[in-house]
């Protein structure tokens, strides 16, 4: 995950998912993991699969493996202390999901770039808050609530590092997709996953 990824009380969540043993490995990454609950989640859910968890916030990284190991889910989880642009190092991956993280991040795109170049052939799904697709004036209570925590959590987050994109939590479809654009992928799909609170999900598409 890129340097702007801070740890926070809630998860922020990238995994890589390996395959069961006996078959070939698949692999499933989560970026910027926080308390790694994410990662254990997939984990549990899929019992045939390995997971890998990137952080760079060492005590994040032992929450994560202590969750892990509560779960008892640990002899199929691993957490890295790795940077973002770093992470294709540790593949090829299968598939990477980055929950509600990249938008803390100072340099969005080297992230992307990285998930692309791990992942040369699957998903690469990014979950994120549901702004509005545009700016509307007066905002609605989502957007309000999103705007107060930009300001006083995200955005200042992510620029404590420099140089930094300055994303904040406001982030708009369209600055996703300009930035996945200048991580080499084509574009990126909405995807239709309802009733998930006020999170949006897109795929990457090559």
């Amino acid at each position: 995950m890129a340097a702007a990824a801070e740890p926070h009380d809630r998860d922020h969540g990238g995994a890589v998912l390996r395959h069961d043993r006996g078959h070939p490995a698949q692999a499933d990454r989560l970026v910027a993991r926080g308390g790694g609950w994410s990662s254990t989640a997939v984990a549990q859910a899929y019992p045939g699969l390995e997971v890998d968890g990137f952080d760079i916030d060492e005590p994040s990284i032992e929450l994560a493996r202590a969750n892990a190991a509560t779960a008892g889910v640990v002899d199929r989880v691993r957490f890295h202390n790795a940077d973002g642009d770093g992470l294709a190092a540790h593949g090829p991956f299968d598939a990477a999901f980055a929950c509600e993280c990249i938008h803390d991040m100072a340099r969005p795109v080297d992230v992307l770039a990285a998930m692309r170049q791990a992942v040369p052939y699957g998903p690469v799904v990014i979950m994120d808050e549901a702004v509005g697709e545009r700016l509307v004036a007066p905002g609605d209570d989502v957007e309000r609530l999103m705007c107060g925590y930009g300001i006083f959590c995200c955005l200042p987050d992510g620029l404590s590092h420099r140089p930094s994109a300055g994303t904040g939590t406001v982030m708009r479809p369209d600055t996703l997709r300009d930035y996945a654009q200048a991580a080499g992928f084509a574009d990126l799909d909405i995807l239709a996953v309802e009733d998930f609170g006020m999170f949006r999900f897109y795929s990457l598409t090559r």
